[in-house]
């Protein structure tokens, strides 16, 4: 990241400081509660959870969106049947 004509930043700790104070200029800081939508990729103040992706060998993932994307999110209906048919085969199913 060049600083001036002959000097960069090339310290990782003060090039990460530099690249989120940049990040928090241009989003402003984003205060508890607030999520990033998974399609515009921007935080959000009404978060809509729109999935929850598990994972085989460790903790998944809540998916956000934002009001408008969340009504045109689309679940993957290969994983969900897969998903659900894991969980009948060992017996946790409802």
């Amino acid at each position: 990241m060049p600083l001036s004509a002959d000097r960069y930043l090339t310290d990782a700790w003060r090039l990460w400081g530099a690249l989120a104070e940049a990040d928090r200029a241009v989003l402003g800081p984003v205060p508890q509660g607030r999520q990033t939508c998974y399609r515009c990729e921007l935080p959000t103040d009404e978060p809509v959870i729109v999935d929850v992706e598990h994972g085989g060998s460790g903790a998944g993932r809540t998916v956000y969106a934002c009001p408008p994307h969340a009504r045109i999110y689309q679940r993957d209906p290969v994983a969900e049947a897969a998903a659900m048919r894991r969980a009948l085969d060992q017996g946790r199913s409802r």
